[in-house]
């Protein structure tokens, strides 16, 4: 029988921890190790990444990967999906409704074992689309929206002030 080992908590694990609290820009770990630097200077990338890991087995933190090879870190971990700007890369979390459930069968009869599911809407932040001259919701966005079976209010999406919008939907 394996013996459970302790882990105890570290001044690395906490300013880890702390470097992406109220951060909703899910960034990568170079970032994140750029931000704990400062606290900490001798800290390496490796213990960043070991620590992050631990964080996100101990369900503190969401290890996301949207569309790329590179894992991005996410503070919030309730349930929910993410929108990502074609133009600028930015990310935002996203608070839908599911009104219908996916049909997933054909996967399990094929032998696949699905673990989890996430939406990755992507399309044009508020600030790319002012600059570009377009109107912030698209319908290509709406299109998307209703082919998923997921519904949010889209007059909520977009904040003016802010580059990426801000709202949580």
């Amino acid at each position: 029988m394996r013996r459970m080992i302790h882990k105890r908590a570290t001044r690395q694990l906490e300013a880890v921890y702390e470097a992406l609290q109220g951060d909703s820009t899910h960034p990568f770990a170079d970032e994140i190790y750029r931000r704990v630097r400062k606290k900490l200077p001798r800290i390496s990338l490796a213990t960043v990444y070991r620590n992050l890991q631990r964080l996100v087995e101990d369900g503190k933190i969401r290890m996301v990967l949207l569309g790329e090879r590179i894992a991005r870190y996410d503070p919030e971990v309730s349930d929910h999906d993410h929108f990502v700007c074609e133009t600028c890369g930015c990310i935002r979390d996203l608070f839908l409704e599911r009104e219908r459930q996916m049909d997933l069968a054909p996967l399990a009869q094929a032998g696949f074992v699905v673990t989890s599911l996430h939406l990755t809407v992507y399309g044009v932040c508020h600030m790319c689309s002012q600059q570009a001259g377009r109107p912030g919701t698209t319908i290509s966005s709406r299109a998307i929206m209703a082919q998923s079976g997921h519904r949010a209010a889209f007059g909520q999406l977009v904040d003016a002030d802010s580059g990426c919008f801000d709202a949580d939907v």
